[in-house]
This record gives structure tokens, C-alpha cells and sequence, in this order.
């Protein structure tokens, strides 16, 4: 498992494993399949193309943490979309 894919896992509420996004912080990351948004502390709104051929995902329908376990090649991509969530990242990183 990638440490990407670890840090959404670490970020993911048991209580909400079904939910089509994740909050870290103050951000919130949303899967509209075929994109995942990233909204950020200042409500700057970020896209994310996950599209991968042969997927077919009902928009706001599916879990995202089902989502990134399926496809751990986007996680990477999503964190580093934004620099503070970047941040975030590595913060969480040299925390383990």
C-alpha cells in the first residue's frame, strides 16, 4: 500500500466508510466521478480528472475510500493538487 493511499485511510471516519468524501482539516475531498474536487480552507474549488477507461461510476454515488482502494494510482495526484494538502501530507509523513 502506498503511503498516499495510507494517508486517506488514516483520514477516513470508520463512521462514514460509505460517504463519497473525506475531510482532512479544513479540506474537503468529494469523488463527482469522473473527477474528485478538492475544496480547500479558503473554498477554492480544485478538479481532479480520475476518469479511467471502462469505469463507469454514477456522479456522487460511489465511496471515495472505495474509490482510492480500486484505483491508488490517483491518490497522489489529489494530494498534490493543492500545496497545502501537500503540506498536510507530509506533515502527516514525518509524523509516522
Amino acid at each position: 500500500m502506498t503511503a498516499h493511499l495510507e494517508f486517506f485511510k488514516f483520514y477516513n471516519d470508520p463512521k462514514l466508510v460509505n460517504d463519497t468524501n473525506i475531510s482532512i482539516g479544513d479540506y474537503l475531498i468529494a469523488l463527482v466521478y469522473p473527477s474528485i474536487f478538492i475544496i480547500t480552507p479558503s473554498r477554492e474549488e480544485k478538479e481532479v480528472n480520475v476518469n479511467k477507461p471502462g469505469l463507469t461510476i454514477k456522479p456522487d454515488s460511489y465511496p471515495i475510500q472505495a474509490f482510492f482502494n480500486e484505483n491508488p494510482e490517483f491518490c497522489e495526484a489529489v494530494i498534490e493538487t493543492d500545496e497545502g494538502l501537500s503540506k498536510f501530507f507530509e506533515d502527516w509523513s514525518a509524523s509516522r
